[in-house]
C-alpha cells in the first residue's frame, strides 16, 4: 500500500499573503489543526487535446498550524495589553509565521515509511508532493495530505473492521507459522472468507500471535473443525494464555 491509496486530496489551503485572521477563520470553520500554505497556479494541461484547457496546481510554500497561531497570540499578549496592538498580530501575513514543511512524502511513498516518519518525527501530518518543471524550474506541487487519522482508517479497513464478521487470534509458538497455515487451509476448504491476517512481532522480533478477521457471522462449523484439527485459537486480539481453546 502506498500513500496515494490513503491520502486526503480534498484540500483546504491558505495563500501565503493572506492574513492570520483569515487563516484563523479557516481553522475554526473546518475544525482543522493545520493548513497547507500554497500559491494557485494555472498551467496548460499537456494531457488535453485542447490548448485552451488548463489545470490548477497548488505550489507548496509551507504549513501553518494552530500551534503557530497560539504562539503569535501569546507573544502579542506579552508585548501589549491594548486592544489595538493585540489586533495587529491578526493582520500579519501567513508567510511571516508559517514553517517551510521540509519533511514531505510523495504519492508513491510506502504507507509504512510514512508512518515511520510520523512516529519518529512526532508529526501529525505530512504534505504529499510531486515535482513539476515550470518556467525552467522544478516546483513543489501539493497533491495531498496524509495524517495519523488517515493511517488509522487505512489500518482499520485493511483489517476488515468496517465489514461484518468476527476476529480470532491464533497462537504461533516460537514464531512457528504452521498453525496459521493450517488455519488458512481449513478456512479455504470450508469456503470461509478471510478479510485480513495480521501477525505482529513481539519484543524479540518474533510473532507469537496472528490476528485473523473472518468474513462470516456464523463461524461455528469452522471453530469445530479447528478443534478437531488441534489448532489453538481465542476470541479477541490479545488473549491471555489460558484463553486459548485447545482440541479436546
Amino acid at each position: 500500500m502506498i500513500v496515494r491509496d490513503i491520502m486526503s486530496t480534498n484540500l483546504t489551503t491558505v495563500a501565503p499573503d493572506a492574513t492570520l485572521a483569515h487563516a484563523v477563520n479557516l481553522l475554526r470553520q473546518h475544525g482543522f489543526h493545520h493548513l497547507p500554505v500554497a500559491r494557485v497556479r494555472h498551467v496548460a494541461d499537456p494531457e488535453s487535446k485542447s490548448k485552451k484547457k488548463h489545470k490548477t496546481l497548488l505550489l507548496l510554500e509551507g504549513m501553518l498550524t494552530s500551534h503557530d497561531i497560539d504562539i503569535q497570540a501569546a507573544l502579542a499578549r506579552q508585548e501589549a495589553s491594548s486592544r489595538a496592538l493585540q489586533r495587529s498580530w491578526l493582520e500579519r501575513r501567513v508567510v511571516e509565521v508559517m514553517h517551510r514543511a521540509l519533511i514531505r512524502v510523495t504519492p508513491t511513498t510506502s504507507v509504512p515509511s510514512a508512518a515511520q516518519i510520523l512516529v519518529e518525527r512526532n508529526l501529525n501530518y505530512l504534505p504529499v508532493v510531486s515535482y513539476e518543471q515550470l518556467d525552467s524550474e522544478s516546483k513543489t506541487v501539493l497533491v495531498g495530505l496524509v495524517t495519523r487519522s488517515d493511517l488509522l482508517v487505512a489500518l482499520s479497513r485493511a483489517m476488515g473492521a468496517f465489514e461484518p464478521g468476527m476476529q480470532l487470534t491464533l497462537a504461533l509458538p516460537l514464531g512457528d507459522i504452521t498453525p496459521l497455515a493450517r488455519f488458512l487451509d481449513i478456512a479455504s476448504q470450508m469456503h470461509v472468507h478471510i478479510r485480513s491476517v495480521l501477525a505482529t512481532p513481539s519484543e524479540g522480533g518474533v510473532p507469537s500471535l496472528a490476528v485473523v478477521r473472518l468474513g462470516t457471522i456464523n463461524p461455528a462449523p469452522l471453530l469445530m473443525r479447528l478443534q478437531q484439527e488441534g489448532v489453538q485459537y481465542a476470541f479477541g486480539a490479545s488473549p491471555a494464555e489460558g484463553d486459548m481453546i485447545h482440541a479436546e
